[in-house]
């Protein structure tokens, strides 16, 4: 599996739509934001949409990297931060 990590935000916003996934966030908290249609989801969340310029603004905000598997689709995000103690 080739695994790759990026905060640009073209690059997110073509690799999801290319993909069928939208900017979300939790209902109710507008702070855990989320891809959703993601099929790879470990839980169910009610999610709402929202754009895209806020989804980026809590990406950037929360120093957010997205990783991800262009040929299987999955993808995850994480931090930007070095591992405590790294």
């Amino acid at each position: 599996m080739t695994v790759y990590e990026t905060t640009n935000h073209q690059t997110i916003y073509h690799w999801a739509t290319a993909r069928g996934l939208f900017p979300a966030c939790v209902a109710g908290n507008p702070d855990r934001i989320r891809l959703g249609n993601d099929e790879f989801a470990a839980e169910v969340e009610d999610l709402e949409p929202i754009e895209w310029w806020r989804w980026f603004q809590e990406f950037d905000r929360r120093l957010l990297q997205l990783i991800y598997d262009p040929s299987k689709g999955w993808f995850t995000l994480g931090s930007r931060l070095p591992p405590a103690g790294a």
